[in-house]
């Protein structure tokens, strides 16, 4: 199927019908798209950017911001075939249990669905993503040959997550893409068009030549990230009174994003022993990242949020750094690149045995920093609405005021106390928390940074009055239009949010097959 510029060829799809029309070509729309045309479904994929990310078209990410500074809102979402896979590297981790049950001291927390209903699909989005399916614990400890330390399970949980050996969606299934899907790429959608609430006829998309086409559509599926989809719906008013799927208040609030602390450096006299405990394994060219997470048990006790902390091992500017040695004598084969060898020869021996023997990176006399990423309690306050300004193409931009409840900090000080205990019992060193993670500090919101990670806007909810999405993501009381993207997400856990969304659309094509089928 071909791959159609529309500033140039888009009169190509004037006569063309589709199954399907998925708007976003990054993970989500990516994975749809393919998989419905597995089950022999006509598909088109609109893109707004092309195959690489320019300045030019993602200056239409830019956004007001009345709340916390965003600082990934431009930069954070990619506007090219691929869509943010293109710049990620690919990490794979499940949100646990606790995440979709409603928690008493969660503020609007609670999934329609169960992790259970997700078990089957979490495995598939791993196979899509070209990750294996054992389990984030003891099977990768075993494989590994790895000492799994006794942490105490009631209070941090020790475990893995997984990154794919090609993070890149589009190199991954390009062929795919050209064989089976209709890519229609440098087309902006603006507006979802219906002549009544309860079914989208027709979709506006613009080009960057100022040209503006009305596209038909039978089932729409929105797949853009959390902000740009929630911006879509919000500005698609003309039937939809104040945006698709407002009906009830609730499109455009409950932002989230998983905000990020470094919370202090550990000092060790074994450093072999701590590196072997938390850096990065490989097995057969595959990176495991070490993880401690904050148990259930904890947080249910502590009435906190989730949060998984790493511990990062690196070197400042001028410090030796024996693997980028290496890789500039295999880039240049000149023993100048080398010069290092002779006066460090002991760290050449120990990282040949980590990486030979126990299977992981091992940096001789880095810095060991601990790095939290946290879990954010879904705000009614943390909103996206649409901005009086607009874009080059006329739409309104996303207007966002992002907000985070101390619950957060909260959660900060109290694992920065567990990670520090268990690390300390265990005899791996002492961790020394920054003086400015304490209960006491005020202005705590300062020392907090985004990660990339939008989610929230069109929450999904067990009934109408209470969200945006069913737990099918069709938008409530519309027959043809579903989310698929984090806007959904009610709560967000502490971990990439990729896997999960993958994971909902592959449940998304077996009830659209099924109903499909059942006609």
């Amino acid at each position: 199927m071909p791959f159609i510029d529309c500033n140039t060829e888009f009169e190509n799809l004037n006569e063309q019908s589709f199954d399907y029309t998925i708007i976003g070509a990054g993970a989500a729309g990516i994975l749809l798209a393919v998989k419905l045309s597995e089950i022999g479904k006509t598909v088109l994929l609109i893109e707004s950017g092309h195959f690489e990310e320019d300045a030019e078209r993602q200056q239409l990410n830019i956004i007001e911001q009345t709340g916390k500074d965003l600082t990934s809102s431009v930069s954070g979402r990619k506007r090219a075939v691929g869509g943010t896979t293109i710049a990620w590297g690919g990490q794979s981790l499940p949100f646990s249990p606790l995440d979709f049950i409603k928690r008493e001291w969660v503020q609007n927390s609670g999934w329609p669905i169960q992790v259970n209903e997700l078990d089957r699909y979490y495995k598939e989005a791993n196979r899509f993503m070209q990750v294996d399916e054992l389990d984030y614990e003891d099977d990768i400890f075993k494989m590994l040959k790895m000492k799994k330390q006794p942490f105490d399970a009631g209070k941090l949980w020790y475990h893995f997550s997984k990154w794919a050996p090609e993070p890149n969606f589009r190199k991954l299934y390009n062929t795919v893409l050209q064989e089976r899907v209709t890519v229609l790429y440098n087309a902006v959608t603006t507006n979802i068009i219906s002549a009544n609430a309860n079914n989208a006829e027709a979709i506006t998309i613009k080009n960057f030549n100022g040209n503006t086409y009305n596209l038909k559509v039978k089932r729409l599926l929105v797949a853009c990230g959390a902000i740009e989809s929630t911006r879509l719906l919000l500005a698609s008013q003309a039937t939809y009174n104040n945006g698709i799927g407002n009906h009830a208040g609730w499109l455009g609030k409950c932002f989230m994003e998983h905000p990020c602390i470094e919370i202090g450096f550990v000092q060790s006299p074994r450093q072999y022993k701590l590196q072997a405990a938390f850096n990065t394994h490989i097995h057969k060219g595959r990176k495991y990242s070490v993880r401690l997470t904050i148990a259930e048990k904890a947080q249910t006790e502590q009435k906190l949020l989730n949060a998984s902390a790493g511990v990062m091992f690196d070197y400042l500017e001028d410090k030796f750094d024996p693997y980028i040695e290496i890789r500039e004598y295999i880039r240049t084969k000149k023993i100048s690149s080398l010069a290092g060898v002779a006066s460090n020869s002991y760290a050449y021996l120990l990282s040949a045995k980590a990486y030979i023997a126990d299977k992981f990176y091992y940096k001789h006399k880095a810095r060991a920093r601990v790095v939290m990423m946290l879990e954010q309690e879904p705000l009614a306050d943390s909103r996206i609405t649409l901005s009086e300004q607009t874009d080059r193409l006329g739409m309104h931009k996303a207007k966002l005021n992002w907000q985070i409840t101390k619950k957060t900090w909260d959660t900060v000080v109290y694992t920065s106390a567990l990670v520090k205990d268990e690390i300390h019992r265990l005899g791996f060193g002492t961790l020394n928390i920054h003086s400015h993670i304490t209960e006491s500090n005020t202005n705590w919101q300062q020392h907090l940074s985004d990660v990339n990670h939008h989610m929230g806007g069109a929450r999904m909810s067990a009934d109408s009055s209470s969200g945006v999405v069913n737990k099918s993501l069709q938008v409530w009381g519309c027959d043809n239009v579903y989310v698929c993207s984090t806007a959904i997400f009610p709560t967000v856990s502490h971990s990439n949010p990729t896997l999960t969304l993958l994971a909902l659309c592959l449940r998304l094509v077996d009830e659209l097959e099924s109903s499909h089928n059942n006609h």
